[in-house]
């Protein structure tokens, strides 16, 4: 069952990261939570330190805009909260490094 959740994780997460947001948002965040839940779950690590911080979502830039035919005010995209760029990144880039000292040094 262990390696099951492990080699799902670890596939998820090399997904994630060959895929990883330009511009995260809070569903990247909610993926990135889901990934790490199944490494403490497979691993029964506490990798909690490497989950995005609530306090550093930011609220989304208002993207409303006045479209330019007819003069009508639109909304093109639903807002979504920002994430900080370089510090998800480096949360990523820290899991990454954690994971391959824990999964290096024993299995899982």
């Amino acid at each position: 069952m262990r390696e099951t959740q492990l080699n799902i994780a670890v596939t998820r997460f090399a997904a994630f990261v060959s895929n990883l947001p330009v511009s995260p948002d809070e569903l990247d965040v909610f993926e990135y939570h889901d990934i790490i839940k199944l490494f403490e779950e497979a691993c029964r690590q506490d990798l909690s330190q490497f989950r995005i911080a609530p306090d550093r979502v930011e609220p989304a830039a208002d993207r409303t805009t006045m479209a330019s035919i007819a003069g009508t005010w639109q909304t093109p995209h639903p807002k979504k909260n920002c994430i900080e760029v370089v510090y998800f990144r480096s949360q990523v880039r820290a899991l990454i490094t954690c994971l391959m000292a824990v999964l290096g040094s024993r299995p899982c």
